[in-house]
């Protein structure tokens, strides 16, 4: 699912079935108020055809989740609710960092406000994912613990495009996301964001995976096409255009090509002995 982050070098609307926009990007930095009220609003401003499914995703840095925090219970209620009725039928929760260079407690609480989050958005009636952030194997027992004591909650979303990204630290986390699977008991659905050398993991333990994207958005708006190499490989190239000209064709097969890649992702993993859906 490709991650859009504005409908700008466009002239056209595309249709990718399933679409991805930042949650921060819903409501004003300054006075929190939803700036799309109407799911023709909203489609319009993102060109996105009118038969798109849109998923907002918490993901993001620091500053603008905060945000989102910072807004209060009842305006983000008021929130979810406009961005319900403007079309948004998924959401993860933000996912407020967990960092090593402060007292643990800051931890904890960073945890405490996902997990509350998730509570508001369920509430309104939007399913969502919980973004089960953390950095030891406590953590995870933790999630699980609280997972299974709420049947609410059947989906789960991580990244592994920041502090995870490195390659041992990826492996960690991973393991750990696997073993919450596991010690929940109960099929649950993994929205996942990068990590996906570790695709074939996640295939084994969860009923299904969304692995959400940004490269075929960022490399458009950067001109660069992106071309698949054999069927699980991937890499760009330079597409200069006219100045002014559309990205329209440039960013639909940049969508295209990486939706072609993971699938054959995962299907390779399922060829492989790993039970799950894909």
């Amino acid at each position: 699912m490709p991650i859009l982050y504005h409908g700008s070098s466009r002239i056209g609307v595309v249709s990718p079935g399933f679409a991805a926009l930042p949650l921060c990007a819903m409501f004003s930095r300054r006075s929190g108020e939803a700036r799309f009220r109407s799911a023709t609003g909203l489609r319009t401003h993102y060109r996105l055809a009118p038969e798109t499914q849109i998923l907002l995703t918490g993901i993001g840095e620091d500053a603008p989740i905060e945000r989102w925090w910072g807004l209060g219970m009842n305006q983000r209620a008021e929130a979810i609710r406009t961005m319900r009725r403007a079309g948004a039928c998924f959401m993860t929760t933000p996912n407020y960092s967990l960092t090593v260079n402060v007292p643990r407690w800051d931890d904890l609480y960073a945890i405490k406000r996902i997990g509350l989050v998730h509570s508001e958005m369920i509430g309104e009636g939007v399913p969502t994912a919980l973004h089960v952030n953390g950095r030891t194997d406590t953590d995870f027992k933790r999630w699980a613990e609280f997972i299974v004591a709420r049947e609410e909650v059947t989906h789960v979303a991580y990244e592994f495009t920041t502090g995870t990204r490195w390659a041992k630290r990826r492996r960690d986390h991973a393991v750990w996301l696997c073993g919450l699977a596991r010690d929940v008991g109960r099929p649950l659905h993994l929205v996942v964001r990068g990590g996906t050398d570790q695709l074939g993991g996640f295939i084994a333990a969860f009923a299904g995976v969304t692995v959400l994207e940004t490269d075929s958005f960022m490399w458009a708006m950067k001109r660069q096409e992106a071309v698949l190499r054999g069927n699980t490989s991937i890499r760009r190239r330079a597409a200069p255009t006219e100045k002014g000209a559309p990205l329209d064709e440039l960013l639909a097969g940049n969508i295209l090509a990486n939706r072609l890649r993971i699938e054959n992702l995962l299907a390779a993993a399922v060829a492989n002995g790993a039970i799950g859906r894909a």
